[in-house]
């Protein structure tokens, strides 16, 4: 008999490898063949952005010391692991010498693209004033698609540090930078301005691939160790956060293909 702890990491797994599967072969991909197109995507996915720098330093107050007078951290490995991760995110070094987080860079393509920046910037101001990420979306002017994908994330930030780290792994960006290349490049090969955009996804395919997927896998092996029951809680709330996103993914994909109608009707 194979104990029920195992046959439901099983299970996990294959759900996990599943919904992964499901992003990677979307038809959300095939439905963004206009600048009108790639603008919904953007003002949709903008919360995805932003949202995942307060994962992170949700993650970077947990493991390192954050307060003042300074104490040593329990384990300065995870410390390091989520502290270079964070450096490029809300620090990182563009080819012009400028240092820009990651949300400003996305912002900045946005700007290029045309699309409507006002929703975001209201969000972001209502954070500033001091608002949770919950109550500023519920008053939010974004797509309500990208209000409950950001209501998901928030709603991971109050949990323990494990589930936040598999949210982090299973839930950030790696599958955009690739599937958004091509896409991207014809549209600069159309004629539409997209260089910020192609600048970010490149640095994404660079560093998710090249430091900050690893150094995501090892800081969740550290936190779960050899915890049976903190990996299944890691496993099932990564299953949430690839279903949301999925979830999101569906909307855009249906906005995208409203938006096609019109034009063909117009036309």
């Amino acid at each position: 008999m194979v104990p029920n702890t195992q046959l439901e990491r099983s299970k996990n797994r294959s759900a996990l490898h599943e919904a992964r599967t499901r992003l990677r072969g979307h038809r959300l991909y095939r439905v963004i063949r206009t600048p009108k197109a790639l603008r919904t995507f953007v003002e949709h996915h903008v919360i995805c952005v932003l949202d995942f720098m307060s994962l992170v330093k949700s993650l970077q107050f947990d493991l390192t010391c954050t307060t003042v007078p300074w104490t040593p951290v329990q384990d300065p490995d995870a410390a390091r692991l989520i502290q270079s991760i964070v450096l490029d995110e809300e620090t990182d070094v563009r080819s012009d010498g400028r240092v820009q987080s990651h949300f400003e860079w996305y912002c900045e393509a946005m700007e290029e693209l045309g699309a409507d920046l006002g929703p975001i910037r209201e969000l972001v101001d209502e954070l500033r004033r001091g608002r949770s990420l919950a109550d500023a979306l519920d008053a939010s002017r974004l797509p309500a698609a990208a209000r409950a994908f950001g209501r998901s994330t928030a709603s991971f930030l109050p949990r323990d540090t494990h589930v936040r780290a598999a949210v982090f792994l299973y839930g950030r960006e790696e599958v955009i930078p690739e599937m958004f290349l091509p896409i991207v490049d014809g549209m600069e090969n159309g004629g539409v301005g997209c260089e910020a955009l192609r600048s970010y996804l490149v640095r994404h395919v660079e560093i998710d691939g090249g430091t900050h997927g690893p150094l995501a896998e090892g800081l969740l092996d550290r936190l779960c160790q050899r915890n049976a029951a903190f990996r299944e809680e890691a496993e099932v709330a990564a299953l949430e956060a690839l279903e949301a996103r999925v979830q999101l993914w569906d909307a855009i994909a249906q906005a995208c293909e409203a938006d096609d109608v019109v034009q063909d009707r117009v036309s």
